[in-house]
């Protein structure tokens, strides 16, 4: 990682590299999956994702990778204007649409697949975040710098910490799906109730994220409460949970047995990984589990489904709606109703599809959020008092903590955009970092007189000399090397780190404020040498030319514990 590359062959590099995307934008579009049938074509991809997640179906010996099966799902969002073209016709049943992909479009299957990964790259690469090398083959895409691939590992790691977090794995009963798979349509009562409400309840109780918009204006805001979003998302989480324990049971009959009947079960199989159901049954169930009123869940799947073959469509950035709507029926993704249903999508697809809306009633209302979320966090921090929506001689800051005991000051701007989930979100992240670090630096530049007068006027203490620093808090993440540099000397914070740093401050007598930003880096520092493994070269082949691209490797295992090890209490 080195930045010596004359600018003129970086110039020249970029112009090769923008010539080669409109290429690969044309072979993409010329692609003959699209001729075929929505179903077919999305049925395949989920086929490939569970093969991710499950470590390979019917194997004895499997290693699950849920990170490559959200991969998978999350880059079918690249995809998006291209499935809008396929056919919208059902067929009769899994087996024959899947028939329909032939071995070649298994192969343009894969080929759009690393197409979708380049999409995902090449924004960063207009915005210069790499260097840009013409080799042989193709193209090598770097980080300019070692400092630069360290700031990007630690923005990714910051940003997964904050994901939404499942405490514990949801423990499957056998018994009940292998009773269901033998009667089929028809369900046993007991056990169809008992597995849905066992899984209902189990969602219901241990996925945690901080509420993106306070709780008293979910209503005003979004028209459904955030209780109501929580039990339909349970009720959704739960029916896909329902599915994957049919495919398991079918999974193990297609083991266990021989002939037809394994022929019977293989479809079965089929059906339930991408499962094409009644829309009145889904409703039902999200009924019965959930009681929220029928126009409420209307509201709520407005932000998870989307005409599978026609417009206007939500999915986009990663985020892929997990329930297509194919006639009276909803083309499901058990994977993806388990993935993508936290609240930050919410926020993006009303971004998205009504630009105007956001902006009036919830753009005003994240960062008030993000700072009720982090006040009671910076209290617990020993002998630290807070004000938060200071305004000073015309200057308004987010929030001021003060601890008497060791004479410490810190100013905080919060800037609350919705966490990133492509190259799009990640620049508006970065803007308003950089927007934060501007504020903070208005402040810092006023002599040390004034900044004491203002602690002394707000806490009511004869301060003296008070020692400052300055914080940006973030819901998730910062932005690239650009906003981090912009940090230096300054904590950059998000709730899941901020929690950190309090709790390894429990037995503190006193917190030095002061201290923040070197506290900040110490724990994210800790928390990114237990995650990060490495940064190894990747070549992506795309459409015959070659792209060699830094790819990052973390523990993913040890993120979920770290993650879980900052959930708010």
């Amino acid at each position: 990682m080195t930045a010596d590359m004359p600018q003129e062959s970086q110039q020249a590099a970029y112009r090769a590299l923008l010539s080669f995307e409109a290429d690969a934008d044309k072979a993409m579009a010329a692609l003959s999956i699209w001729s075929l049938p929505f179903r077919s074509l999305y049925s395949s991809m989920l086929m490939t994702a569970d093969s991710a997640f499950s470590g390979g179906r019917f194997n004895k010996d499997r290693i699950p990778d849920v990170e490559k099966g959200g991969t998978t799902l999350a880059r079918i969002s690249q995809w998006r204007r291209f499935l809008s073209l396929t056919a919208a016709e059902v067929g009769n049943d899994l087996q024959h649409a899947l028939e329909a992909v032939t071995p070649e479009m298994h192969e343009e299957i894969r080929k759009a697949l690393v197409y979708a990964h380049f999409s995902e790259l090449m924004p960063f690469a207009h915005r210069g975040a790499f260097q840009i090398e013409q080799i042989e083959d193709g193209f090598r895409l770097s980080y300019p710098t070692k400092e630069a691939a360290n700031y990007e590992a630690m923005d990714v790691i910051a940003s997964e910490l904050a994901l939404t977090a499942v405490e514990k794995h949801f423990r499957f009963d056998p018994a009940p799906y292998l009773r269901m798979i033998e009667t089929w349509p028809r369900t046993i009562g007991a056990d169809f109730l008992y597995s849905l409400r066992t899984a209902y309840e189990f969602h219901l109780n241990n996925v945690h994220e901080d509420i993106f918009v306070g709780a008293g204006a979910y209503e005003r805001v979004l028209g459904f409460t955030h209780d109501e979003f929580t039990r339909v998302r349970a009720g959704l989480m739960a029916y896909a949970t329902w599915c994957l324990g049919m495919a398991n049971a079918t999974e193990a009959g297609v083991i266990a047995e021989e002939g037809e009947r394994q022929a019977r079960y293989f479809n079965a199989f089929l059906q339930w990984v991408a499962p094409l159901h009644p829309r009145a049954r889904v409703l039902g169930v999200i009924d019965q589990l959930t009681k929220v009123s029928q126009d409420r869940v209307d509201l709520i799947l407005r932000y998870f489904q989307e005409p599978a073959v026609a417009e206007p469509t939500i999915s986009g950035e990663g985020y892929f709606a997990p329930i297509q709507i194919l006639g009276d029926s909803f083309l499901l993704s058990p994977r993806a109703l388990q993935l993508m249903t936290p609240e930050r999508n919410i926020l993006y697809v009303l971004n998205k599809v009504d630009r105007t809306r956001y902006n009036e009633l919830v753009s005003g209302e994240l960062e008030p959020s993000l700072l009720a979320h982090a006040c009671p966090i910076f209290e617990a921090l020993p002998g630290v008092a807070i004000k938060p929506n200071v305004i000073w001689q015309g200057r308004e800051i987010d929030m001021i903590g003060y601890c008497e005991m060791t004479n410490s000051a810190v100013q905080v701007q919060a800037k609350a955009a919705i966490p990133a989930n492509g190259a799009r979100m990640t620049r508006q992240v970065e803007s308003n970092t950089l927007k934060a670090v501007e504020q903070l630096r208005e402040f810092e530049k006023l002599p040390p007189p004034k900044k004491d007068e203002l602690i002394r006027t707000i806490f009511k203490v004869n301060a003296e000399n008070v020692r400052w620093s300055s914080a940006v808090l973030s819901r998730s993440s910062f932005g690239t090397v650009k906003a981090w540099q912009a940090m230096e000397g300054r904590a950059a914070l998000n709730l899941q780190l901020l929690r950190g740093i309090a709790n390894d401050a429990v037995d503190e007598n006193a917190f030095d404020l002061a201290t923040l930003p070197a506290r900040a880096m110490k724990t994210m520092g800790g928390i990114t040498g237990k995650c990060f493994k490495s940064w190894r070269e990747e070549t992506l082949d795309v459409f015959g030319t070659k792209i060699a691209i830094p790819l990052l490797e973390l523990d993913d295992v040890e993120i979920g514990q770290c993650r879980a090890a900052l959930l708010r209490r």
